[in-house]
């Protein structure tokens, strides 16, 4: 089975597994990425949009969301919210998005990391497409070891699909050329950080 398919199978349940206080988690991702108004916001592996009422309310609603998965069935759900018009759906994989280049300030990849089968050429790509200056999010909310436990647990496609520890996390977005990466590793939340330089600097 594919990771699209599984998680087609798992959209319609999605939010109803969701922890109690995943929204003080969330809010937590996205005050430390520091998100303002008017900034255009890339949110990779969307899921059903747990994210983005977030982000709204941090941009005070001015800028741009584009939220992609690979999962249509989980964009189905998210495009039931009725979020506003500066929210926009893509189904893609971020590894070969075709997206235009130095286009975002904020990338997330919320609760998706271990599922990118290339992760090299995922961040390589991210990259790409942040705008000089720009920042890299990504995020754990329940904690490495919750994820890395979880996802062992469903078995299958995602059986073998882990949060890398923070030292490997570092290497690989120093190696794809990001910046000032910082590790969050705590028991209960997971975040990394890392931003493209800007030119001359």
């Amino acid at each position: 089975m594919k990771h699209s398919k599984f998680f087609d199978n798992l959209a319609e349940k999605w939010d109803a597994m969701e922890r109690e206080d995943i929204g003080r988690r969330l809010s937590r991702v996205v005050a430390e990425a520091a998100v303002h108004p008017g900034q255009h916001i890339l949110d990779v592996g969307t899921g059903t949009g747990v994210l983005i009422p977030y982000l709204l309310e941090a941009m005070q609603e001015e800028g741009h969301i584009l939220a992609i998965d690979i999962s249509s069935g989980m964009l189905e759900v998210a495009g039931r919210k009725a979020f506003p018009a500066n929210v926009d759906f893509l189904q893609a994989d971020i590894a070969e998005s075709g997206l235009p280049e130095n286009r975002y300030d904020r990338i997330f990849c919320n609760a998706v990391f271990p599922h990118f089968t290339d992760k090299s050429k995922a961040l390589s790509e991210i990259r790409r497409l942040l705008k000089p200056g720009g920042r890299l999010v990504i995020s754990h909310p329940i904690g490495r070891e919750a994820v890395n436990s979880l996802h062992q647990g469903a078995g299958g496609v995602v059986a073998e699909d882990r949060v890398p520890s923070a030292q490997v996390m570092i290497s690989l977005l120093e190696a794809a050329g990001m910046i000032d990466v910082l590790v969050v590793d705590e028991p209960n939340f997971h975040l990394v950080l890392g931003d493209k330089a800007v030119a001359g600097s």
